[in-house]
């Protein structure tokens, strides 16, 4: 098995270099810990390139379609239907992910959020396990407190974004959501599940900022940079 470094491209099987040397780790999408009885390994599991994000995070940069829940993913989810215990979310992985209703923040048993079928939520992945439905919280894991997650009112849902734009976008490297707010207020939550919520003052400039993000994939920062002011005149 070949050893590989932040940045390369790997292969499934191919071991993080490195990651041994961390007291604590964090894994995301495709990678996975190995422990033989003599050695411990962090291996990939599909083909993508190398990456690491703050707090000792490891993960791959890939193309799929499919969303594959990983712990601590914040994804945008829809209400499909609801249960005495909570309701069932579409985060579009193979399966509906399950939302306790005690799941958020400040709610009791009597003040339960009172959530329609067809609602948005942002939500994080609290159980990400092959053999069990994923789990989903409205809370944030350090600090219990909502912390942006919750029901998505009003704005535009955009879909079928591949995954890899939506980690570029977290990127502090990436300009364009920044750019647009230095010219227009607006929300954003973005799903690692392939789904953006916007939502700004008018249907007209919110429909221009989801057109950016979906025309801005493959666009240097400079290209970015013209698209966002062709965008602006047309408001």
């Amino acid at each position: 098995m070949a050893q590989v470094k932040e940045g390369n491209f790997v292969f499934p099987g191919d071991v993080v270099e490195g990651a041994d040397t961390l007291n604590s780790l964090r894994l995301g999408p495709g990678l996975v810990y190995r422990n033989n009885g003599t050695e411990e390994r962090i291996c990939a599991t599909r083909a993508g390139v190398l990456c690491t994000a703050p707090k000792h995070t490891f993960y791959q940069d890939f193309r799929q379609k499919r969303y594959i829940p990983s712990l601590n993913d914040h994804v945008v989810g829809q209400i499909v239907s609801r249960n005495a215990d909570g309701y069932r979310v579409d985060i579009g992985s193979a399966h509906s992910a399950q939302l306790n209703g005690l799941a958020f923040e400040n709610v009791t048993r009597k003040s339960k959020p009172n959530l329609a079928v067809g609602s948005l939520v942002y939500a994080r992945v609290s159980l990400a396990d092959k053999d069990m439905e994923p789990e989903l919280e409205c809370v944030d894991a350090t600090s219990g407190k909502a912390a942006g997650f919750g029901e998505l009112k009003g704005g535009y849902l955009i879909q079928n974004i591949s995954l890899s734009h939506v980690r570029s976008l977290l990127q502090s490297s990436n300009v364009l959501l920044s750019s647009i707010g230095t010219h227009i207020p607006f929300e954003i939550a973005l799903g690692l599940n392939g789904r953006i919520w916007v939502n700004s003052g008018s249907i007209q400039t919110t429909v221009a900022i989801a057109n950016a993000i979906k025309q801005s994939e493959y666009k240097s920062p400079e290209e970015c940079t013209e698209l966002i002011h062709a965008i602006l005149k047309t408001l």
